[in-house]
């Protein structure tokens, strides 16, 4: 006797004594009702219904539905455990283990998918979920742009990281697409590479004319590849769509002018090579890190030993390193003076040659004007680096910064004065007259200059028109004319894609001044409202003028997303194998990126999406790349064939 369901999916989990899939001469009615309750008859009856209908999402839940408690259970704990390994970066093996602590604690998952090979298997489609709901999320925006960084690493690999940014109803989301190889590194195999993450990842044909009228902006370092006048992708990409506004990494603009600036100022030299010197003086000798604490403690000072300088963190290394060195002055040169009075210190030259730079007016009155143009620029980078600002904030905070650096090219800043006039630092008789106004001259006019073209691909009209999108820039009080110029710029350069939004833009101008004026009537304090909860609000009254404003919060600010993208990224191979290749890395950065957090994560969408595939796959025949794929990244054939049969 057999079960002709189980036998026709040769589905067997493990009936060994009475095994119904291969028959038995066993005929007791209770073995039967066991068999009926059984997970391999879950499987078959799962199977069979699947396999009589078009799949789709209704029928899958609904098949799920009636899956035993117990199955699904144990799918469940497996996609959650995937997941959290996913989302925290651990190493695919680390399902076995983990497998083996729930034996311990007594949660049942079951006995097949326990390895990386699976994991792999439902990591890929719980991506997929999140690659399709970004899907829909595209289709129903009216605008959409492009972030992308690129890296170059001959030992190891070239690449391209892509991210959307896009607002939808006032609330701005900016989410990674996908990674992909790029060979040779060079402008057109970037752009190949974008169009290509796009098309794999969303369907999303770029060329096409529906998607190419929602590109309105794209966001990249100032690598000559991706801004080259000549043949850069940006200029490949307004061949696209001429609207497109262009935008390099502030971020990435800043770390060059601070190094373009700091090769050509021979006291920017000396002052970091001083840093990083006290830097490894402390670092490397746990005998003068304990002293310089317990000098700190004699002043009642709070510790804090000399940092590094330099690496990718650059500015706010810097930044810590000169306060550290301005706040601890007193104790770093009582320790320093300790040092040199022993001869026989295999430290005394290093502390005697420390001690003659840290000494010097102008390398103190030197290190408190870069740390007042430092604090300036950290306020830009913050600014620059948040994935929430616009671009009006940072074209806002450019220009005030552009106005603070001018102020100190007069006069000096907040800190600079703090020691203008005094000949000694901390007690400490200082050597030299400290005249660093030639120096200041240099440096501010460089950091001016390059901060003077950080949007030279963009249209500065448009550029400036964009601040009615940030109510952190509007007026305290109304103002009858704020806005109406920047309006009626944004409105002839994008009618062409607002047109094809369905935007009317005859009536944007009049919608402005109604929206603004109820705004201010409405609202005590216009700078605390947020776009969504005007859309909430207006989105019916005034649906042309919102549609414009989401067009502007579109605009990327940086590439300082994408940016964060490779780091993560890296981090990742760290933690797997360095041959891992593109399409399961995007699924990890996927689900480390966009997907909610462990305790939020419902794995039910990415069941229902797994079980349609197998399903789709057994019913289609003679498309076999998907069975293929998924058997040989199962642990055994006997795992894939208990659970699903063989072909």
């Amino acid at each position: 006797m057999y079960c002709a369901l189980c036998q026709q999916h040769k589905v067997d989990l493990g009936e060994v004594e009475h095994n119904f899939c291969s028959g038995t001469d066993d005929f007791r009615l209770e073995l039967v009702a066991e068999h009926e309750s059984s997970e391999a008859h879950a499987w078959a009856t799962c199977m069979e219904a699947a396999s009589s209908s078009v799949p789709d999402p209704t029928t899958t839940e609904e098949i799920l539905k009636n899956m035993s408690k117990t199955t699904l259970g144990r799918i469940e704990n497996l996609f959650r455990t995937c997941h959290a390994i996913a989302k925290t970066g651990r190493p695919l093996t680390d399902l076995d283990w983990m497998c083996k602590l729930d034996d311990m604690k007594g949660v049942d998952i079951g006995s097949v998918f326990r390895n990386d090979k699976a994991a792999r298997i439902f990591i890929h489609f719980i991506a997929e979920v999140e690659r399709r709901a970004l899907k829909e999320k595209l289709e129903q925006c009216k605008f959409f742009s492009l972030i992308s960084d690129g890296v170059k690493d001959h030992t190891s690999m070239e690449a391209a990281l892509v991210y959307v940014r896009f607002a939808d109803q006032g609330k701005v989301q900016c989410q990674i697409v996908g990674v992909q190889s790029v060979d040779p590194y060079e402008a057109s195999a970037v752009k190949n590479a974008i169009l290509k993450i796009l098309q794999t990842n969303l369907q999303l044909h770029l060329p096409s004319q529906d998607w190419a009228r929602k590109l309105v902006g794209f966001g990249s370092d100032g690598a000559e590849v991706m801004v080259g006048q000549n043949n850069g992708v940006a200029k490949l990409l307004k061949e696209i769509q001429p609207c497109v506004q262009s935008v390099h990494c502030l971020v990435h603009r800043l770390e060059m002018a601070y190094e373009e600036t700091l090769k050509s100022i021979h006291l920017c030299t000396v002052l970091v090579g001083l840093l990083q010197n006290m830097y490894y003086f402390y670092q490397n000798s746990p005998l003068n890190n304990s002293n310089l604490k317990r000098i700190y403690e004699a002043l009642k000072l709070r510790p804090a030993v000399p940092s590094r300088v330099g690496g990718s963190h650059w500015l706010l290394r810097l930044q810590t390193a000169l306060q550290i060195l301005l706040k601890g002055y007193a104790a770093i040169m009582l320790h320093m003076t300790e040092v040199q009075e022993e001869p026989c210190s295999s430290n005394h030259q290093k502390a005697k040659d420390l001690l003659n730079l840290l000494l010097r007016k102008d390398i103190v009155t030197f290190s408190h004007f870069l740390l007042d143009v430092i604090n300036v620029l950290n306020i830009l980078s913050r600014v620059a680096q948040d994935q929430y600002a616009s671009i009006a904030d940072i074209f806002a905070t450019i220009q005030s910064t552009q106005e603070t650096l001018q102020m100190y090219r007069a006069r000096s800043g907040p800190r600079e004065r703090l020691v203008e006039t005094t000949t000694h630092f901390h007690g400490h008789q200082l050597i030299g007259d400290g005249n660093i106004k030639q120096v200041r001259t240099e440096l501010l006019s460089s950091l001016l200059n390059h901060l003077r073209d950080c949007f030279c691909d963009a249209s500065e009209e448009v550029l400036r028109a964009s601040t009615i999108g940030s109510f952190k820039l509007w007026p305290d009080q109304i103002v009858q004319e704020f806005g109406e110029i920047e309006v009626s710029v944004l409105t002839k350069y994008y009618e062409p894609i607002l047109e094809c939004a369905g935007v009317k833009v005859d009536e944007v101008e009049t919608e402005w001044t109604m929206l603004k004026a109820e705004l201010y009537n409405r609202y005590p304090n216009v700078r605390r409202i947020t776009w969504d909860s005007v859309n909430l609000d207006y989105s019916h009254k005034y649906p042309n003028i919102l549609a414009l404003v989401d067009l502007v919060l579109t605009l990327p600010a940086s590439s300082s997303e994408a940016a964060r993208g490779f780091g993560q990224m890296k981090l990742t191979m760290m933690q797997h194998s360095p041959k891992l290749i593109f399409e399961s890395m995007t699924d990890l950065m996927i689900i480390q990126m966009n997907t909610p957090d462990i305790p939020d994560f419902d794995p039910q969408k990415a069941i229902q999406l797994w079980n349609i595939s197998w399903q789709r796959n057994r019913k289609t025949e003679g498309n076999q790349w998907m069975a293929t794929r998924e058997r040989s990244e199962c642990s055994s054939d006997s795992d894939w064939e208990s659970l699903f049969g063989s072909d």
